[in-house]
Order: C-alpha cells, then structure tokens, then sequence
C-alpha cells in the first residue's frame, strides 16, 4: 500500500521550462544522484546569487511599475492594513524561496520568468480594491493568461522534497477512479494543515499519474482563503465549494452572521446539485480549520477533531442525491501531513491577513478504504468511524514522516 515517488508525471510543463525540475531527478542512479549533489552544493553559492539578482531587478520593476501605475498619489482604502500585512509577509518570504529553488536547481531564466509572472499576480491581488469574487461554486481559472492551478503547484514545487516525501494507500486509487467513472460521487473526508493542502494533493498525485483526479478535486473552502488577499491567486486555481465555516460564524456581527449563513445555504445548494448530477470528487475537512500543535509548545501536529454535524450533513446529501437521481456517493478518509510546507499559525483560530512562513519539508499522503455509512452506523456513526480512519492514517504516516 505505499509508494515512493516516481518522476511519471512530475510536472511535464515545468520540467521541460526548468521550473524546480527535481521531482524529474527521483529516477536517477545513486552514483549519478550523488556527484549531481556535489556538484549543486559547488556551484550553489553562485546560483543563490544569479537568482537573488533576478529577484532584486524584478522586484525594482514592480515597484517602479505599481508606482506608475497608481500615479504616487498615496490612496488608502480600507483594507489597506491588509494589504500592508500581506506585502511585509511576501518580503519575508522570498529569501527562504529563492534558496529553495537554489537547491532544486531551478534554471535562472526559468526562475525569472516565473518570478515575473508570480510578482505579477500576487501584487495584482495585493493591489486591486476589490478582492476576487468568489462564487458559491467556484471552477478554477484555467487562462487565458495565466493558469492558476498550475501556477500554484508550480509555486510549492521547489518547496517539496520529492524523495522524502510519502504517497500511502495507492491501492484505493484505482477504487476510486473505477468509482468516478461510474458515476459515483467520491468525498474526501480529509484533515486540513496547510493553505497548500490543494497544491500538496496535485504534486503528490501527479507522482502516481493521476493528476487529473487532482485537477477534477472541488475543495470545500473557508472565508478566509477566499478573502486573504495572499490567498487568493491560489485559490483561484482549484475548483471551490466556498463556505464561512461554523467555528468561525460567531466572529461576525449578527448582521453579517445572518448573511454568511444565508451564503452557505446557497453552497450547500450547489453541493447538492452536484451530488445529484454525480461523477464529482470532493474534498472536505470536517474539523472546519487546520491541525495545530498537541500541547503546550509541542511539536508534533494531530488532526483536530471532526465536527459531528459536517459529517452528518455530507451523508445526508449523499443519501438525497441517491434517491433523486440514483448516484451514489462513496467515502475515503484521506490523512494529510503537510505542516512542515507552510505552518499554521499558533492559536485556535486564523486571521485574514496573518502572517506566513514556509520551508522546504516533505510532505505526505495516505489513503484509507472506503467507509460505507451502513456498516459503521449510519450517520451518527460515521463522524467518529472517519475521524478514527484519518488518526490512524495520520499516525503512520507521522511515524515515517517525522
């Protein structure tokens, strides 16, 4: 039921631009892998500085550019304190990104031309005065221009160490395309650690050669990765079921509460009418936020607790769906250990706007068996039976992982 990485489908595009092209390297012999190593630990003093230069030179042309662009004159708006925020995060992170394409031997014209295009979307999001709206069903940006899904696997790719990192479970892969194909409706039931969960999902299963599940994948998605004006672009590139999620409702006025949860009707509407037309892959985190940290000041994640009535509620469309139109819908705990890749911030609760901070890590997948409602009882059982699925999944990959 494992599996190490293979090069099968580790971004064609990419590779053949130069773009982090290690994934493409799983394949080779160690002698090969080892003098190729020596001589990237020589030469990459001088790349760090080639590529620090191309960073430097475009981020002078962007703001030369934004400069021009908004005529000196100083306009504020009110959410000018986040697109602050948003700006001092990007400074921060682009030493540690520039070195992560340093060591995944990026080439440096590859590099600056998808330096060019990621300033250039990024700022546009940080810029413009009104965020992107999202609608309840959201399908992804695909062009013309630029292509936002695979922009945003292109993004994290340097940032993942292919070698290391883990695809468990493949065997209930192919039960899983066989049950699409069908018409079958698949529901990730799935815990949530990282704003890049979506681009984890992509990179790792273009691994096995089934990016087109990944790509096919409707995430159910929180306010604030829809609002976040870091956020955005890369959202913009998955398929979306855009929620305010409950642990996050009594944040809001009562005024805006009502409003919100009318919004999530609209979704959970939408949600339906996909159930019923059958053939759709979703991806869903019952615990309505990302995993933090067990204890205080420890260092191993857990997946939080599932929310019994989120659970509860995808069972019920499943079981609506079924009677209306016939088409099923099949469960699959999915664990994910990706917290390495950008970590959540400290706190039980995230805020639009927050802080980041990413490093090069591994990253890892494991998938379960299929949990069938009726055997694990019904759907008062089945919030425990797929929280218990992930935990163990999620063990055994941290065993391996950590």
């Amino acid at each position: 039921g494992r599996s190490t990485l293979t090069p099968r489908s580790v971004a064609l595009h990419s590779v053949a631009n130069g773009v982090a092209p290690g994934g493409a390297n799983l394949k080779q012999s160690l002698p090969v892998r080892i003098f190729g190593n020596m001589r990237a630990a020589a030469t990459a003093p001088g790349r760090l500085m080639k590529l620090g230069q191309i960073t430097k030179d475009l981020v002078q042309e962007m703001r030369d550019r934004q400069k021009a662009k908004s005529g000196g004159d100083g306009e504020e708006d009110d959410k000018s304190e986040q697109k602050a925020a948003a700006s001092s995060t990007l400074k921060a992170f682009l030493p540690s990104y520039i070195k992560s394409h340093v060591i995944a031997r990026t080439e440096p014209e590859a590099f600056r031309h998808f330096l060019n295009t990621t300033l250039n979307v990024i700022l546009d999001s940080i810029g413009a005065k009104e965020g992107y709206d999202f609608q309840p069903y959201h399908k992804a940006v695909r062009g013309p221009g630029v292509d936002f899904y695979a922009w945003g696997n292109d993004f994290f790719r340097s940032m993942v160490k292919f070698r290391q990192s883990r695809v468990e479970g493949v065997e209930h892969l192919e039960t899983i395309q066989e049950a699409l194909a069908a018409g079958d409706n698949v529901v990730f039931l799935a815990n949530h650690q990282t704003e890049a969960d979506p681009q984890v999902l992509s990179l790792l299963l273009e691994s096995q050669g089934v990016e087109d599940l990944a790509e096919k994948t409707i995430f159910v998605a929180g306010h604030k990765v829809t609002t976040d004006r870091l956020a955005i672009p890369f959202s913009m590139g998955r398929n979306l079921l855009t929620i305010f999620s409950k642990k996050y409702l009594d944040t809001f006025s009562p005024e805006e509460k009502e409003v919100k949860s009318a919004r999530n009707q609209k979704t959970v509407s939408e949600m339906q009418r996909l159930f019923q037309e059958g053939g759709h892959v979703l991806w869903v985190a019952p615990s309505g936020g990302r995993d933090r940290r067990t204890g205080n000041g420890g260092t191993r994640f857990e997946p939080a607790k599932f929310d019994e009535q989120s659970v509860g509620l995808f069972c019920l469309l499943g079981q609506k769906a079924e009677k209306a139109s016939g088409k099923k819908t099949r469960f699959f705990p999915l664990a994910m250990w990706s917290h390495k890749l950008v970590p959540p911030p400290e706190g039980a609760q995230a805020a639009v706007g927050e802080s980041r901070s990413a490093t090069r890590a591994p990253i890892g997948l494991e998938f379960g068996p299929e949990l069938v409602p009726e055997e694990v009882g019904g759907r008062k059982g089945m919030p425990q039976a797929a929280e218990a699925a992930v935990r163990r999944q999620y063990d055994h990959l941290d065993a391996l992982l950590r």
